[in-house]
């Protein structure tokens, strides 16, 4: 993309860690502005607003409280007055088999995930609309395709993004909004650090590519389809290194 005409501003829903961190630096270094959102790591994300000087903006977002996804999205636009990109990578996980987890907390992790997203998306809409190439990535996850025992909540929620995604998609085309799907396998971050080693290994070994992902690929190929897969609408695009063949 051609330096000289980038001018985009995105939104990164949990944008100062792992995964989000990742696409929010990748996309400064590309000359995008990004509201990068935290819901406990403002010092992460002040962190990364210090590395990129003025091309990142730390943006408070609970996935359990609606109203700040409203003051997150006004918060990009008052500032940069407009939004290009929305990169929905905040997420919640709680493990645990569906007979031995309360219902309570079943339905916790329903509700932080897929909540939070929809809250987000229905708050951006209105200025996507207006932006000249407008786009929604949604961060699902591998586990949504396929499933895996013990993620019982946590696939539900992944699998109802995909299903939100693709509806979304035939419904925004009219505005011009592409809306497109990653679906991450395991990749290395703090929250996969605490995989015993025995189960790392099942992984690396289930996995064709025999690895674990990188924060640094998930970051392409979110970006990807958010800025060069202009063809690309309703699409679910799977990096989990062959773990899911």
């Amino acid at each position: 993309m051609d330096g000289n005409n980038y001018d985009r501003v995105a939104l990164v829903s949990g944008g100062s860690r792992g995964i989000g961190a990742a696409v929010t630096s990748a996309l400064a270094e590309r000359g995008c502005r990004v509201g990068c959102t935290y819901r406990t790591g403002l010092e992460e994300a002040e962190k990364l607003a210090a590395g990129h000087p003025g091309q990142v903006l730390p943006v408070q977002f609970d996935l359990s409280d609606p109203a700040t996804a409203t003051a997150a999205v006004n918060r990009v636009v008052d500032h940069w007055g407009r939004m290009d990109s929305l990169i929905l990578n905040a997420g919640q996980w709680a493990g645990g088999r569906l007979a031995e987890t309360a219902a309570d907390s079943w339905w916790r992790v329903i509700d932080s995930n897929l909540r939070g997203t929809v809250d987000l998306t229905r708050a951006a809409l209105p200025y996507l609309a207006t932006s000249p190439s407008p786009s929604i990535v949604l961060v699902s996850s591998v586990v949504g395709l396929i499933g895996h025992a013990g993620d019982t909540a946590y696939a539900a929620a992944k699998s109802a993004m995909v299903g939100f995604g693709r509806s979304l998609a035939k419904e925004v085309a009219r505005d011009g909004i592409r809306v497109n799907i990653l679906a991450p396998g395991f990749v290395a971050t703090d929250m996969t650090d605490a995989v015993p080693l025995s189960s790392r290994k099942r992984i690396e070994d289930a996995t064709i590519l025999g690895r674990f992902g990188t924060v640094d690929e998930i970051a392409r190929a979110a970006i990807f389809l958010s800025e060069e897969a202009t063809f690309c609408t309703g699409s679910v695009l799977t990096a989990d290194g062959g773990w899911a063949l």
